[in-house]
């Protein structure tokens, strides 16, 4: 049996060629149908074999939401090849660490990030090829249908800091993907081809690309894809082509339980919120204004959407409801053993959903999955009917806005300014993003907040760059000698520690 997840488009082209795949709205509303997108991702195949690439090969691809994105991973995963997306708002500095890291031997890309790439290469030192989706489409001499893979062959890998704080790569295979996805689309979400999905989460994260792409993809659905968020045109949009079923983060339902301009949606059957708490009050205003039940998950890179509050199941306020079909998960103690019914502990995970391990790290690897069981480092608890609830994270971890933003990443590029001597980075409440990103600086020399803040916009994606400055004269440190995060936090919160925000540059939200 071939295990090739490629197969979710291949099939429908087969069985249905002209229903349509996607609408993508960048492209003022061009629609591909399932037979027009698998010839595209056939074409990108047939080159990447034309370049030498070829089974078990890693190919980057950073391109907005939309229809070369789609051409590019399934074009990608027919050639047998891993694929390893990169969010579009990377530097140069960040696409070169994962080319480099993962060893890549191409980058498929567009011509708005062509500059971008080609400086990310330069600094990799790397011999990886840089390809434009639209010329592998148009140059590709021939058309290649998905190739045999196996079900521990590599599909995908995404990058995540995992609960040690260290840049790793998640290895995810053919087999965990297609066995989830199909638990996800017939038991939980219940999606069917004649539902419609909106893509506005990004496709470089674990929830956007299974949500938006491999989900309908496995249904028959079509997914309307959304190149940036706009509350408005989002709304608009779910009116304009009838939107059945809408994922998002909880800025997302901030934003749209606040937005006054566009009519109630008239097709949601429910909606989605992952990738960080939602507030209940957030949830019942958003609830109000798209006229659909919003409901909870819970899951991350390592271990995606574990558990799923999904209809007809009552909302549960707070909850992110049962594990997902193929799913366990356990409450457990420091010393690993199972806690009874609303006890606190740490949630660990097996299943189908968990990843194979780190890329080239398996000394982490095996930390992580420490008796067979994912240690999420995320603190819970569950009810008398196994619905999960989140109470807190016990690693450093921050969620903006739902974009994981890991802060060793952040310190690392901040240190290496000449006037810090130490920096430490955390997270403080905001009522908008869930957290804002605090950097807290001890310096060598004189330097104001908006030169680090050019700093960092060197090296960091936008929406990684802190947005509160604090100066402090030591940082506060436990007999190991490690930076005491938590109080950090706290003095933060109790205005012990004065900060001063910059404004954000449009593109970091």
């Amino acid at each position: 049996m071939n295990a090739n997840v490629g197969s979710f488009l291949h099939r429908w082209a087969g069985r249905d060629p002209a229903r349509t795949g996607i609408i993508d709205s960048g492209r003022n509303g061009l629609a591909l149908s399932y037979g027009e997108l698998d010839r595209q991702a056939s074409r990108v195949a047939a080159h990447l074999l034309e370049r030498g690439l070829g089974p078990g090969d890693r190919v980057a691809i950073c391109t907005a939401n939309g229809l070369e994105f789609v051409a590019a991973w399934f074009g990608t995963v027919y050639a047998g090849c891993t694929t390893l997306p990169i969010p579009v708002m990377s530097t140069a500095h960040e696409i070169a660490f994962r080319l480099q890291h993962a060893g890549c031997k191409a980058l498929l890309t567009d011509d708005d990030r062509s500059a971008v790439a080609r400086e990310s290469k330069a600094r990799a030192d790397t011999s990886a090829q840089i390809l434009l989706v639209e010329d592998a489409i148009a140059n590709a001499t021939r058309e290649a249908s998905p190739c045999i893979a196996a079900p521990d062959s590599l599909a995908m890998l995404l990058y995540t800091s995992g609960t040690t704080g260290a840049a790793k790569a998640v290895c995810i295979t053919h087999g965990s993907l297609g066995v989830h996805t199909r638990a996800l689309v017939e038991q939980t979400l219940q999606l069917t081809e004649e539902d419609r999905i909106l893509g506005t989460l990004p496709l470089s994260h674990s929830y956007g690309i299974r949500m938006t792409l491999l989900a309908p993809f496995f249904a028959g659905a079509s997914t309307v894809f959304v190149p940036r968020f706009s509350p408005s045109r989002t709304l608009e949009l779910c009116t304009a082509h009838r939107i059945t079923w809408l994922p998002g983060v909880p800025t997302m339902f901030v934003a749209w339980a606040d937005e006054a301009t566009q009519p109630t949606p008239p097709s949601l059957r429910w909606c989605l919120s992952a990738g960080a708490p939602l507030a209940e009050d957030v949830r019942l205003r958003a609830e109000q204004r798209l006229g659909a039940p919003v409901r909870q998950g819970y899951g991350l890179t390592e271990a995606t959407f574990t558990a799923i509050n999904a209809p007809p199941d009552d909302p549960v306020p707070g909850s992110c409801g049962r594990p997902v079909a193929g799913v366990e998960l356990r409450i457990a103690d420091d010393f690993g053993e199972e806690l009874p019914t609303g006890a606190h502990g740490e949630v660990l995970i097996r299943g189908q959903n968990v990843m194979a391990g780190y890329l080239d790290e398996r000394l982490a690897t095996a930390h992580v999955m420490r008796g067979g069981w994912l240690h999420t480092g995320d603190i819970g608890f569950v009810d008398d009917e196994r619905r999960l609830s989140i109470a807190d994270r016990s690693k450093d971890l921050i969620l903006r806005g739902g974009a994981s933003i890991y802060p060793s990443e952040v310190e690392n590029v901040l240190a290496h300014h000449a006037a810090v001597r130490e920096v430490a980075v955390v997270g403080q409440p905001d009522d908008y993003y869930g957290e804002e990103i605090v950097a807290v600086v001890v310096r060598r020399t004189d330097v104001t907040p908006h030169e680090l803040d050019a700093w960092a916009r060197e090296h960091l994606a936008p929406y990684k760059v802190p947005r509160l400055f604090a100066f402090i004269d030591s940082l506060p440190q436990g007999a190991s000698g490690k930076t005491l995060k938590r109080l950090l936090r706290d003095r933060l919160v109790a205005g012990e520690i004065g900060t001063e925000r910059l404004p954000s540059h449009g593109s970091a939200d």
